[in-house]
Order: C-alpha cells, then structure tokens, then sequence
C-alpha cells in the first residue's frame, strides 16, 4: 500500500490470492488495472509536474487506462494530442509524456517518412514498451469516486441514454470471471489487461456516438467482453438480451437480395441455419468457428484477399455468392461500411415496449424486461423478411 498526501492506492496483485482480496472491496471504489513493474516505478519516481503526487499518479493510470484500449497486436498506437489533454491538463501533458517516455512506458515515435506529425492529418504514434506490455497486472484500487456523467453526439432515446448512463456493474465478480477467463483460455497478460481496462472504464464519463464512416452506434459498452456484460444490471434488474446468429454473413444475402446479386442457394441456408462457420472449420487451422471468424471477415467480409485459402475455400462452396463480393469490394464504399450501414439500418430503430432501460449492441439488443423478447424477435424477423430471409435469433 502506498500512502501519498494524505491519499493512499492500494495494489493488489492478479492472481488467486489476489482475487480473494478484492471480494471485499467497496464496489464504488475507483480501480484501475496495472503492472507490478510499472506501479512499482511510477510510486519511485520524483518529480512529477504536480506537487500532488498522488494526483499525479492518477492522472498517469487514467490515461494508460485510454491507451490499453487502444492496443492491437501491434506496438504502436495513434493518440491524438486532445485526448492526452483530457488527462493532462494545459501545458503538463508535455512533461507526462516525457515521464513516460523516461520510464520505458510508452515512447512517441516518427512514421517511416521521419515525421512525427501532420497537422490535420495524422496524429502523433507512440510505442509500447515490452516493458509495459509484458508486466504482470494487477490491480490499483483508490477510494476517489465521481458522479457518472453521459457524453452524446446526438439525442437518443431517453431509456437508451439512461441505460448507458445509470447501469451499475459488478466489478469484483467481473474481475474474477475476467481472470478465470484468463487461466482457462491461456491468454496473454496484455490482453488481460485490455480486457479489464475496457471493464473498469466504466467508472469514468460514459459515452454514446455514431461511428465517423458508418451509422453504428457505439456506447461505453461496445468494446466490454461477454464476460464482463454478464455483470450488468440497473436497479436491481439484470438484462436480457436477444441477437442474430451469423449476423454479418446474413446481412450479405440481404445486401446482394437488395442489389439484385446472385447468392448460392447453399449460403443462404448456410447463413439461415447458422452453421456459415462450421463450413470452414479444420482440424489444425481452424479448430473452431471462434477462430474462423477473423480470417474469414478480413478475406471475404470487411476486406477481400482471394489468394488466402480460406477465399479459396469461400469461391469453391459458394462461387455465385463470391463474384457479387467481389463487384461489391471493386466500388468506392467499403464493404465494411456497407455491411455495418445495413445492421445500423435495421438495429438503431429498434425499441423495446415495456423494458425501462435498453441499449444496442451492434446486432444485439439488451433489455430489462423479458416481455419484450417475442415482440423484439417479431420486429427483427420483419426487417429480414422484406427479402425472403429467415434469420436465427437467440
């Protein structure tokens, strides 16, 4: 424990034991997800631009808190130079970064064409240090708590808004489901931390936008893990939740239905049935449908790459089907965006009847009362059966 003007953060290492700590703590308090290593070094140093060192401290874990968020499999990120001043406040951010940069965190690094930056073009990328990524988490726990706010680009629904705004989670038990996941699944430490940066977010301002190249809707939930949602509730009440199985493989047929493309008869009842995934399953590739869904979507779905095996695979089942993709990959919008355009289409105007609360989830729909599972089933199968399509939804 580290005790600072007055202030104290109390760390508490991921494992076994240190889950077992956490079942009492104050489910208000702030917690933050953390390095051992860096913890450790962010308590040694000296001076911080605060004369508040706690504080200061705060302000670091609040931003590597946004930065985790933003980590890929790659070592770099793009932060643009507000962001950094939502934590930073005035002229300070400059000594934060350089803190950082001092401790081996993280490091602003130029593009290949040796700049760092191009006003109004591209932001500032910076690189995460292995030292960072590669730390064990743990957790960092303060009794600072503040009111949640909502942020909105637009008006939404008032029971949407509330939803976003005033649903409770169940930190301790998410974390240790979190870390359960962890041990059963054998990820790696930095998508663990990931993971439970995305979960402890929501003590801050909460948010609801509009994508910038497409209509979907994205909230402070979009980026949680299934495990994490699981530990929602509002008031008391848990939520229910209905979506479409294959979503995004049948939102195709309903495109090229839409457009007039040919579609093989065989992939719309693949699609229908749910088993679209299964089709490309292998013993040592891909396993399961988890693992067939990335390579799927970035050579067929979102991108189109015909030399992958799996595109391959895709023309030999369904070669009706593969040539409309490939018209629809040749034109100027992507088909991403086509793609998310129509699940927005469908999904944003969706409204429960009788739940208090409710929020979407791209092509899932959370709610408070389960009367209005039918009715919600019933305007989802609506939308599809303008075009003859027959959607499974769970």
């Amino acid at each position: 424990m580290l005790k600072l003007n007055d202030s104290m953060f109390k760390f508490i290492p991921l494992n076994q034991h240190g889950i077992s700590l956490i079942k009492n703590t104050n489910n208000g308090a702030h917690m933050f997800v953390c390095g051992t290593d860096t913890y450790n070094a962010l308590c040694g140093y000296e001076p911080y631009p605060l004369k508040n060192k706690t504080l200061a401290i705060k302000n670091i874990l609040e931003f590597l808190q946004y930065v985790d968020q933003l980590m890929t499999d790659n070592t770099t990120v793009i932060i643009p130079s507000k962001e950094i001043s939502k934590v930073f406040t005035g002229q300070q951010y400059r000594a934060y970064i350089d803190i950082l940069a001092e401790l081996e965190i993280i490091t602003r690094v130029p593009y290949g064409d040796g700049k760092f930056f191009e006003q109004g073009k591209r932001y500032c990328q910076y690189r995460i240090h292995n030292r960072y990524r590669l730390d064990t988490p743990g957790l960092v726990i303060t009794d600072n708590f503040s009111a949640k706010k909502l942020s909105t680009d637009a008006k939404y629904p008032a029971k949407f808004e509330k939803a976003i705004r005033y649903t409770e989670c169940d930190f301790v038990g998410a974390i240790k489901d979190e870390y359960d996941y962890y041990l059963n699944t054998g990820m790696n430490d930095n998508k663990l931390r990931k993971r439970l940066s995305r979960l402890l977010s929501l003590n801050k301002e909460r948010s609801i936008k509009k994508g910038v190249k497409v209509n979907r809707v994205y909230t402070s939930f979009s980026n949680l893990s299934k495990v994490s949602r699981a530990h929602l509730h509002i008031n008391g009440q848990q939520y229910h939740c209905i979506d479409i199985k294959n979503c995004q493989p049948l939102l195709l047929c309903y495109l090229l239905r839409s457009l007039g493309l040919e579609m093989d008869g065989n992939y719309l009842a693949d699609c229908e049935n749910a088993e679209i995934y299964y089709r490309f399953i292998t013993k040592k590739k891909y396993p399961d449908k988890d693992s067939v869904k990335k390579p799927l979507y970035s050579a067929i779905y979102f991108d189109f790459k015909p030399h992958k095996k799996i595109a391959q695979k895709f023309k030999k089942l369904y070669p009706l089907t593969y040539n409309s993709i490939e018209l629809l990959h040749s034109c100027d919008i992507t088909m991403a965006s086509k793609l998310q355009n129509l699940e927005a289409s469908i999904f944003n105007c969706i409204v429960p009847k009788k739940s208090k609360y409710y929020f979407t989830l791209f092509d899932a729909i959370y709610f408070t009362h389960a009367a209005d599972i039918a009715d919600l089933k019933k305007q989802v199968e609506e939308k599809f059966a303008i075009y003859g399509i027959v959607p499974q939804i769970a």
